[in-house]
């Protein structure tokens, strides 16, 4: 059995050093590298590039719901905490799980099963948006459209929409460039989303994406659009 690979994220050495022992009794699981704060986890994901990440929250220089701010994409998250009173905006921004130190192994060990359950789907890119109530997680595979709203940019995805204080030039560079593209000045769509692709006049090219939602690539972009998929 493949180890999973884990990041334990705390600003408690001993913390640290107790649950990775109890990741080590668990068994099948790899404490990469562990972080004392969110600069140091932020250089450690992008070394070692672990399966799931055993985040503390309350931790000098920012807290965990800031370091996935800052992620793209994310690992999955467990968060590992002594306070319960986060455990509803855990939830809300789609982590796997929410452990109450002092952590048991048994509770570990269902944990574990979770993990290995959500990766057997296969790994899925996830872009964490901040709202005033906290921010969640959207599945890259599952967005389609971004468009530009003066400063801000609406999302829709396959559960809806999303508005995101942002402007489309900021969020395209959160965006993989191989899955992604700026069909004009105010829209960027996936890809691998659309539907049916039309030829219209002078050049241009008009997409169907899900939903029957059509959009229009500029007489710019189309050239580029010819050169990529020609």
């Amino acid at each position: 059995m493949t180890p999973l690979r884990c990041l334990v994220i705390d600003d408690e050495r001993l913390a640290r050093v107790e649950m990775a022992a109890l990741l080590a009794e668990a068994g099948h699981c790899q404490v990469v590298a562990q972080a004392a704060n969110v600069q140091e986890a932020l250089a450690a994901i992008r070394e070692h590039d672990p399966d799931v990440l055993f985040l503390d929250i309350n931790m000098p220089g920012g807290n965990g719901f800031e370091l996935l701010e800052n992620l793209n994409p994310c690992p999955l998250v467990v968060f590992v905490t002594a306070y319960d009173q986060y455990a509803i905006r855990a939830f809300e921004v789609h982590a796997l799980d929410y452990l109450l130190k002092p952590v048991h192994p048994e509770r570990l060990a269902d944990t574990v099963k979770l993990i290995r359950a959500r990766l057997g789907e296969g790994r899925k890119e996830r872009l964490f948006l901040t709202d005033r109530h906290g921010g969640k997680f959207i599945e890259l595979p599952e967005l389609y459209l971004v468009r530009a709203y003066d400063h801000y940019v609406r999302l829709f995805h396959d559960r809806g929409t999303d508005m995101l204080h942002q402007s489309l030039t900021t969020f395209e560079e959160r965006l993989p460039g191989a899955d992604f593209f700026r069909i004009n000045r105010s829209e960027i769509v996936r890809i691998g989303a659309v539907r049916e692709v039309e030829h219209l006049s002078r050049g241009r090219y008009g997409l169907t994406l899900p939903g029957g939602e059509t959009v229009t690539v500029s007489e710019r972009q189309s050239v580029l659009w010819r050169k990529r998929f020609s």
